[in-house]
């Protein structure tokens, strides 16, 4: 209930409540009924939330109720899993899931591994490696040494970083360090061992898994910040009338009140004769009147739409990956709209454009390059390489440190599956790397239980111990192992970067040719890595070594530590060669980012990549042309990049210069993102088609994505990536989507959107980001007519009773308005109607601009609903004066027709209007949609009906004297008249209200359209020619491609008369309309 309370608009009609309570000022005799909508309100939300937490509430007991082993009293025994504590010995069998977060104490394995999947906690189902320390699994060989084992573990406080921890284990005198590669979390399940025994040492909320469900900062559409906007201007105008109308009865009460006191039994003396008095009570009675002035359903409308949006996006098979059987993922519905006003994209190039299959393609060694453009044949191929060059003899001594680099230097686990080895790899790189080094003739076997590296070099088995790993990391860009050879010599490998690794590098003969080569891969587009090494002396190593186990064994700075440490060793390298390894791109890549250009999208590339292999990336996903003049800015001091940009703003601005391109370095752009240079980058960036930043860091994207939404505070954002490396700048754009992929699911589960494929954004954003745009856009404007339509007449009615605060309508029919006579049909067109055929939405960018430039929602769109609600609330009331109260007459006495009789007119003739609004407005009229329109017109009639003639109920919901108003209203002709006109006022004041609007959204977008769209593109003018040719079609059943094949929903499509406009907006026929 507190959380329902909350929201400002609940709180808003609590008040309300209360106020219907006051005697002096109710005007529902002290009968708080719009408890009745609140309630049904605060029950829908309520009931959402009480099945999910029964559903949490089941979960967690059956979790919780689990059996599992723990060590005591010298035995294995079966208790639950809520018993389990910290510090408890944990035996976990083969396919059981873990209990808490423990550390692998023992396997079953001889090497003290154990393969774990986490499907559970990150929808992974590749298996992952944890490595028990030898210590430990040596020194427990028997289990009754869990009995009298004495032991502690000093770790990192309980956080939320799942692929991280830091701890020092120490028994026995000893201290060891343990990290993520013992590390086992609660969820996750153990596959393909038989056991594993395990020390607790976080249980409960405590564990990271728990840590990691907490709500995550809601974010919020641009178009619900603008409801809330025109909420709170609603609620000022609502004010405004209450003074104005208690004003004016407070000066006719001080004038009036001893001439009409003979019949209005007005105070003439005490307090209530008080014009101050009287203003309050009028300020408050008026306010509660015109309290629906608030559409008390918007909100949970709103949500209960883009619920079932949200379900159509995840079921829709045309973004659905089925290669890996990946649908597309909802983890925020409240920003379905958003999609369909996106200005920038912001993505990640590996794994997001490219496919993050990795292929080993050429070399570099002892200055000397290899591998050419062919293919090899189905015969020859191993996974993950594609090398062809026969000049390249493997067994040529000068080469055999690479291909010992390439086999040794990595964090490949292996696993054998019927007598054949497979490799498990926490990167594509190095399946590559390792899958090159065994197509070389060297082949890795695995790992022995003292970590040994087991080679098969041409038929002998070589054994090199593996001492230290100082593995990746996306800060270092760079990873280092230590190992000793058979000879016994002490040598660092180190690979990465050519940025981190070149500048290590001691003087050497095959650099700059290295170099050189290094730039020709780069510009095919391949990813390229440096090999490096250096051999220590025995002394050199052990003192290492020790500095290296006190950085280990330090829990709080550990990464900083071994960073330090590393820098004593990565120093003073000696050249080993260079790889460059092919990334191909995604399918459909290149069209995609075309289309979302041709839609007026700026999309900025953010990659690790050199400049050379972004910018032929860049050409490869027609992200650049060769029309285009490059900007290439890649200094490394302030003055420099200055000096660039100021260039690049000058050669921008020449007369006849064509479209423009700005590929900027990691380097240049942390000194020109300084607040100093930042307005200069921004305005660059906005004469740029497009933009490449290369060589960032995964904390530059995050900085890059809020410096444009600080300098472009109208704009929206979105972000896409796959990997870790993404998750900030996709929770820094307004809106995040993670690609499914090779790299983990930490983007996923950091993301509000998912999809399998780049391509599939175009569909998101055109397709469904558009008509959720449309359709909600529409939605909170038409709540907002429907309600101000509904409180108008009780203002006109005012005027005939000296704004003395009457309810004109029936108490209770009045708070039903919103929930039962007026709700449905609007949920129906917000879930179901379809204005253009999504296949055209999809191939046509033109319709997206419509969402892109914000010409549905806006100040002005929702003032014009307003005031045509104001309008068409005057009509009504004249219809009802002019048709019922002067033209009608009780034969029998020559009475007119009383007031019960014109506030059921009127009341009927409002949702008569706000119903067949929505048919009027709807593009798709199915035949579920006309029947419930119908029966929420007809629920009204027979409501009133029964309440008033036949029901003895009406004598405490009703007034008695208006008994029987409801048949005498039925029986007059003049009723029907009135309707017809209705109808035909609904069809006359649209239109007109379109035609304006039209207008000036087509100047108005056609002078943004001239700032910001491409300037000139040969394939976006063909584009144009053929969408020219579009016409609409018959909207059929094929159009819904998001329901299943099996489903029989039949569509009428309706005429020019009863479409002509959606949502105040023109129908499209030609995309062009927009322009």
């Amino acid at each position: 209930m507190i959380e329902q309370f909350s929201k400002s608009a609940n709180v808003y009609f609590l008040v309300i409540a209360i106020l219907q309570s006051v005697p002096q000022i109710s005007v529902t005799d002290g009968i708080p009924n719009i408890l009745l909508p609140l309630s049904f309100v605060l029950t829908v939300s309520a009931i959402k939330d009480l099945l999910e937490d029964v559903k949490r509430s089941n979960s967690d007991k059956e979790e919780n109720i689990r059996p599992i082993l723990k060590r005591g009293n010298g035995s294995w025994n079966k208790v639950k899993w809520l018993e389990v504590k910290v510090g408890d010995v944990i035996k976990v069998l083969k396919n059981e899931y873990f209990p808490s977060d423990m550390i692998l104490v023992q396997s079953s394995d001889p090497k003290g591994l154990a393969y774990i999947e986490t499907k559970n906690l990150d929808g992974e189902t590749n298996l992952k490696h944890k490595l028990a320390i030898k210590d430990t699994q040596n020194f427990f060989k028997k289990e009754q040494l869990y009995d009298t084992f004495l032991g502690s573990v000093k770790c990192e406080d309980p956080n939320s970083m799942i692929y991280q921890f830091n701890g020092v284990l120490s028994f026995k005198r000893v201290s060891i360090p343990i990290s993520n590669e013992q590390f086992l979390l609660r969820g996750s399940s153990l596959k393909n061992t038989d056991w594993i025994v395990g020390l607790v040492v976080y249980t409960g909320h405590q564990t990271k898994i728990m840590l990691n469900s907490a709500s995550s900062k809601k974010k919020t559409s641009r178009l619900e910040g603008q409801m809330n906007s025109q909420i709170f201007y609603i609620f000022l105008m609502q004010i405004l009338l209450c003074i104005a109308c208690s004003l004016y009865y407070s000066y006719w009460y001080y004038n009036n009140r001893k001439v009409t006191n003979i019949y209005l039994l007005l105070a003439t003396s005490g307090e209530s004769s008080n014009p101050v008095y009287q203003f309050v009570v009028q300020f408050f009675t008026w306010l509660l009147i015109f309290t629906n002035f608030v559409p008390i359903s918007l909100l949970v409308t709103l949500e209960m739409v883009r619920f079932m949006q949200a379900s159509f996006i995840s079921k829709d098979l045309k973004v659905y990956y089925e290669p890996d059987d990946i649908p597309a993922g909802v983890q925020s519905s409240n920003l379905n709209e958003e999609l369909g006003q996106i200005n920038y994209i912001f993505s990640d190039k590996t794994g997001t454009l490219t496919r993050n299959v990795m292929e080993f393609k050429k070399l570099s060694v002892i200055g000397k390059k290899f591998g050419q453009n062919g293919h090899l044949g189905p015969d020859d191929k191993l996974p993950h390489v594609d090398f062809v060059d026969p000049d390249f003899d493997p067994s040529y001594y000068e080469y055999s440190d690479f291909i010992i680099h390439l086999a040794v230097c990595h964090t490949i686990i292996t696993e054998e599956r019927d007598g054949v080895i497979e490799y498990k790899a926490s990167s594509p790189d190095e399946l590559a790397l390792v899958n090159a080094a065994r197509f070389f003739g060297y082949r890795f076997i695995g790992r022995d239980s003292n970590q040994n590296a087991i080679l098969d070099a041409n038929g002998i088995q070589v054994y090199i111990a593996i001492l230290n790993v100082i593995e990746f990391t996306s800060d270092r860009k760079r990873m280092s192992v230590v190992i000793r050879l058979p000879n016994g010599v002490y040598r660092v490998l180190c690979k990465g970067a050519d940025t981190i690794i070149l500048p290590r590098l001691q003087q050497g003969p095959y650099i700059e040719s290295t170099y050189k080569q290094l730039e020709e891969f780069a510009c095919e587009g391949l990813r390229t890595l440096v090999l490096a090494q250096r051999d220590l002396t025995d002394e050199e190593y052990h003192s290492w070594n020790a500095q290296y186990i006190a950085a280990m064994k330090d829990v709080t700075h550990r990464e900083k530590r071994i960073a330090e440490v590393s820098e004593y060793i990565e120093k003073d390298l000696e050249l080993v060669g260079a790889t460059a390894i092919e990334d191909r791109l995604q399918d459909k890549v290149p069209e995609t980012i075309q289309h979302l250009r041709e839609a007026g999208i700026k999309i900025w590339v953010l990659t690790g990549d050199k400049i050379e292999t972004a910018i032929n990336i860049g050409f490869s996903c027609n992200l650049l042309s060769n029309s285009m003049t490059r900007i290439v800015i890649e200094k490394n001091s302030s003055k420099e990049v200055k000096d660039e940009l100021e260039q690049g703003l000058v050669l921008s601005s020449q007369p006849g210069s064509g479209e423009y391109a700005l590929v900027i370095s990691g380097d240049s752009l942390l000194r020109a993102a300084k607040p100093e240079l930042a307005p200069l980058l921004v305005k660059l960036t906005d004469i740029c088609n497009a933009v490449l930043c290369c060589r960032v860091s995964p904390q530059q994207k995050a900085d890059i994505v809020r410096l444009v939404r600080l300098s472009k505070p109208t704009a929206i954002t979105l972000a896409i990536g796959d990997g870790a490396n993404d998750v900030n700048m996709i929770t820094a754009a307004h809106v995040g989507i993670g690609i499914s992929g090779l790299e983990g699911s930490q983007a996923v589960r950091a993301s509000d959107y998912s999809i399998g494929q780049f391509s599939f954004v175009q569909r998101l954003l055109f397709v469904h980001g558009r008509e959720c745009y449309r359709r909600n856009a529409t939605l909170i404007c038409f709540n907002f007519y429907k309600n101000v339509l509904l409180v108008i007449p009780l203002l006109f009615y005012g005027m005939f009773s000296a704004f003395s605060g009457q309810l004109l309508y029936n108490m209770w029919t009045y708070q039903l308005f919103n929930i039962m006579f007026c709700a449905l049909p609007i949920v129906v067109y917000a879930i179901f109607d379809i204005e253009i055929p999504y296949s055209e939405l999809n191939s046509n960018p033109k319709f997206y601009r419509l969402g892109l430039y914000g010409k549905l929602f806006s100040t002005s769109i929702f003032w014009f609903w307003v005031l045509e609600a104001f309008i068409q609330g005057l009509i009504i009331v004249l219809l009802s004066v002019f048709t019922i109260c002067m033209t009608s007459s009780d034969r029998q006495y020559g009475q007119m027709d009383n007031m019960y009789v014109a506030s059921k007119l009127i009341f009927g003739l409002v949702v008569f209007l706000v119903n067949i609004k929505v048919f009027i407005f709807s593009y798709s009229h199915y035949w579920f949609s006309i029947l419930i329109s119908a029966l929420s017109t007809l629920s009204y009639i027979g409501f009133t009906v029964l309440l008033n003639d036949y029901l003895p109920i009406y004598l405490w919901l009703d007034n008695y004297d208006s008994r029987g108003s409801s048949r005498k209203l039925l029986k007059n002709p003049n009723t029907y008249s009135a309707v017809v006109i209705c109808f035909f006022i609904g069809f006359m004041i649209h239109p007109i209200y379109n035609a304006v609007l039209t207008i000036h959204n087509i100047r108005k977008i056609r002078k943004i359209r001239d700032l910001n769209l491409p300037k000139s593109s040969s394939s976006s003018s063909d584009s144009e020619e053929n969408v020219d040719e579009v016409s609409e079609p018959e909207i059929d059943i094929n159009k819904w491609e998001i329901l299943p094949d099996k489903a029989k929903w039949k569509s009428v499509h309706t005429g020019f008369a009863f479409s002509g406009e959606a949502g105040h907006a023109p129908q499209v026929t030609d995309p062009d309309y927009y322009l």
